[in-house]
């Protein structure tokens, strides 16, 4: 009799041992995600494409209580699938330092991504230039350009005339981010990448038929023309 009270005495003893390490198991498991290293005033503008550089400056591991896992559901996990999936992925929005990584910040595609940069109501179009005339490096992807076509007239005098005005770049020959731009020495294009109202579109390439030479770019101030614009002046 009294081995069975010793049996079930180690036995209860031993469930109640399993249970405990059970609940400080899941006390202190954790689970990883993926995060953009906190920076002050840093933000991931749309259109940055994620590569080894990329993800070894910006993503650290966030880890939190497994507890919480159906509340981050959404955060990219972190792990290697993950981290090679990541690679060659463009940012569709601007994303603020800090925040968790989800399949929301990116699109499938590069291509889908450029595309949606395009403003309800604008198209995009490619237009050869000269890249020796205007301001030649100093047009980058997100500047804004007057584009300038030379005419002949019926007596043969060769004339100038704005055929665009205000227009954004979206691409500077296969570069359609700023930064990709700014990292070439001496980036080499033969075209630029617009985008305006579809109107404005259709009217410049039934002018566009009748230049002699390639278009010339002519770079604006991005604060002309806007009240609350703050530039800085070095």
């Amino acid at each position: 009799m009294r081995n069975i009270f010793y049996l079930l005495a180690a036995l209860l003893s031993f469930g109640v041992g399993v249970y405990y390490f059970q609940q400080v198991s899941a006390q202190t498991a954790t689970i990883t995600k993926l995060r953009l290293v906190a920076e002050d005033g840093l933000i991931i503008e749309q259109g940055t494409v994620v590569d080894d550089v990329f993800i070894e400056k910006y993503v650290v591991t966030q880890q939190m209580p497994q507890a919480l896992e159906g509340e981050f559901a959404w955060a990219l996990d972190d792990n290697p699938v993950t981290r090679i999936n990541l690679r060659g992925r463009t940012f569709g929005q601007d994303v603020p330092a800090g925040s968790f990584l989800q399949r929301a910040h990116f699109f499938l595609a590069p291509q889908e991504a450029f595309a949606r940069r395009i403003h309800p109501g604008n198209r995009a179009f490619s237009i050869k230039v000269e890249e020796a005339r205007g301001v030649e490096n100093f047009i980058n992807p997100g500047a804004r350009v007057d584009v300038i076509g030379t005419f002949v007239n019926t007596d043969e005098t060769i004339y100038t005339k704005r055929l665009l005005e205000n227009a954004e770049v979206m691409a500077v020959g296969a570069f359609d981010n700023s930064g990709a731009f700014r990292e070439q020495e001496n980036p080499a294009y033969s075209s630029v990448t617009l985008q305006a109202p579809s109107a404005t579109v259709e009217a410049y390439l039934a002018q566009e038929v009748l230049t002699v030479s390639d278009m010339t770019l002519v770079l604006r101030n991005p604060c002309e023309g806007a009240a609350d614009c703050v530039g800085v002046t070095q």
